[in-house]
């Protein structure tokens, strides 16, 4: 799958080919390629990647079993045949019918809305720090130190250090209102999950707990989406990657670093 084209492969109980084709990345396209036989079909297969909950979600809502396959255990599994390109779309296939794959939960609709003010509040404060280090950066080369200072007394700082200082206020200058114009506007995503944490039961209830806030509350409950979907809590930190990795064989034992997979969002919330 990619974002222009998508390549589809229908095989049956025996592994034949009944169709392949290349179509437009589009769950209707793709709905009426799998619905102009009128056969039933078992599985559904979706390589997860950036447009997987859109698919997924439309797919299912057409009545199809739909299942998103984990990338890199897919990737172990294909990485197996002799040719691996996109259009091969066979080995994908292959593994539906066999049932050797491994599913990636897909977020609901009512998880994305309070997935996406988290991720934007947390792009646009990565941004707005790294203007402010290159800005830090170019004073530098001037003499001039801005030194540790907080967000609130930047601007005041820098606008001390440069008075009279035409040559470095020059360069500065639209990176210091780049800068100003980030923070206003991070300021106002902040405010969207404020928002919707208050509006969020589950998310009240957990910040009844402390030191838990909004932000660390919001994250949890869009990540973790179903809680039905974990047997045990125990399995929960493992799935966002704070547990540690373990090496055994034979009379060797070495515990690692965390795995740190699943959502990074989970694991470091600024």
């Amino acid at each position: 799958m990619s974002l222009q084209a998508t390549n589809v492969c229908v095989v049956d109980g025996d592994d034949n080919v009944v169709q392949e084709a290349t179509l437009e990345t589009d769950p209707d396209a793709i709905e009426l390629f799998l619905a102009k036989w009128g056969i039933h079909l078992k599985r559904v297969g979706l390589e997860a990647f950036s447009y997987s909950a859109w698919l997924f979600t439309a797919l299912s809502e057409k009545g199809r079993a739909v299942i998103c396959l984990e990338s890199r255990h897919a990737k172990a599994a294909l990485n197996a045949m002799l040719n691996k390109t996109d259009r091969n779309a066979k080995g994908i296939a292959h593994m539906m019918r066999t049932g050797w794959f491994r599913t990636v939960h897909v977020k609901s609709e009512s998880a994305q809305p309070l997935r996406a003010p988290l991720v934007g509040r947390k792009a646009m404060r990565g941004k707005m720090l790294g203007m402010e280090n290159m800005i830090r950066g170019l004073l530098r080369s001037f003499g001039l130190k801005v030194g540790e200072i907080s967000v609130g007394r930047f601007d005041a700082r820098v606008r001390e250090i440069m008075a009279g200082k035409r040559e470095s206020e020059a360069i500065v200058a639209p990176l210091f209102d780049a800068r100003n114009a980030m923070r206003l506007q991070l300021t106002k995503l902040h405010r969207l999950p404020l928002v919707a944490a208050r509006s969020d039961s589950a998310v009240r209830r957990m910040m009844t707990v402390p030191p838990v806030g909004a932000l660390v509350a919001l994250t949890f409950r869009a990540t973790v989406d179903d809680p039905a979907r974990f047997k045990k809590s125990t399995n929960v930190g493992a799935h966002f990657g704070p547990t540690p990795r373990r090496y055994q064989s034979g009379q060797t034992d070495r515990i690692g670093s965390i795995f740190k997979c699943g959502d990074e969002l989970t694991r470091a919330i600024p």
